[in-house]
């Protein structure tokens, strides 16, 4: 298996203050703050600066407040709001450096009505993930990623089993 050239460390929510600082919301599972002096990549890339290295971390009153070299001040930061932070895996802890898990593609298959699509679009709302489901016979199915939804889940065949709760599909399409 070949090693994936940058994993997702966060995304960027906000500019913070007036040198440089961006509120940071993880996407990867860290009891820890990112260490200082990890060298970051910006995806997609704002004109000028692509890269930079974490030189402070910090709490802030929504999440970690990550000061990044070469984005110096508020209108730098600015720039960065919406946009994924990633790492070299070789960088990161060892806990931190596996890929998050991508259901896209998979195939969905419900106990009862058999196929039901492939994952195309993974939804992360507050409480639980959705699936955007489609290209099966029911067309887009929206499926709540909760556990007495999912049964099964087979990464190494990209298979899902599910079994859909009342109301998720639209009446007449069963």
């Amino acid at each position: 298996m070949t090693e994936t050239p940058f994993v997702p460390v966060a995304r960027v929510i906000k500019a913070h203050g007036t040198r440089g600082e961006v509120s940071v919301s993880y996407v990867v599972d860290t009891p820890s703050e990112l260490p200082e002096s990890l060298e970051v990549w910006v995806v997609p890339p704002p004109s000028g600066e692509r890269s930079g290295v974490i030189e402070s971390v910090r709490p802030g009153p929504k999440g970690p407040l990550v000061k990044i070299s070469g984005f110096d001040d508020r209108t730098a930061a600015e720039a960065l709001r919406g946009r994924m932070l990633v790492a070299r895996p070789a960088d990161l802890p060892a806990h931190i450096a596996e890929p998050p898990f991508d259901p896209v593609g998979m195939a969905v298959h419900d106990e009862s009505r058999g196929f039901l699509g492939t994952v195309t679009e993974v939804i992360e709302t507050g409480a639980n993930d959705v699936w955007i489901v489609e290209d099966g016979p029911f067309g887009q199915v929206l499926i709540p990623v909760i556990d007495d939804v999912v049964i099964s889940l087979d990464e190494d065949s990209r298979a899902v089993s599910v079994r859909l709760l009342e109301g998720l599909l639209e009446e007449g399409t069963e």
